[in-house]
């Protein structure tokens, strides 16, 4: 089951940069650069490539100072991601509700399905 939740969790980062590109082209290619670009996707951008990046290329090995936080540096970035978006965006649409499938699969990916369970190996 965990497996599968992160798979689902990967393939919802994926859809997310691909509807930040297909916006992007879409918006600009229709009105050829004269609409005002939409600064929230920009968080969604940040908040979706940090845990796809760390994945394929490992940044943020899991140390910290802190015994209760795992990967550190990634949650900082989709943390900043999630602020941008809430602080920029105008109405609610899809920059907010791919951006809180993020933060949601992030945070049970991060500390459910990726935890180990120590208490159930000891004897």
């Amino acid at each position: 089951m965990k497996k599968l939740f992160s798979f689902i969790f990967h393939a919802w980062l994926m859809a997310s940069v691909g509807c930040v590109l297909v916006y992007n082209v879409l918006l600009y290619s229709t009105s050829f650069g004269g609409a005002d670009f939409d600064k929230s996707w920009l968080g969604v951008l940040l908040a979706a490539l940090a845990p796809l990046v760390n994945r394929f290329w490992t940044y943020d090995d899991g140390s910290s100072m802190s015994t209760k936080v795992r990967l550190p540096k990634v949650s900082l970035l989709v943390m900043l991601g999630v602020a941008w978006v809430l602080l920029t965006v105008p109405e609610r649409g899809w920059p907010l509700w791919l951006l809180l499938g993020i933060l949601g699969g992030f945070l049970l990916n991060t500390y459910w399905a990726v935890a180990d369970d120590d208490k159930r190996n000891t004897d």
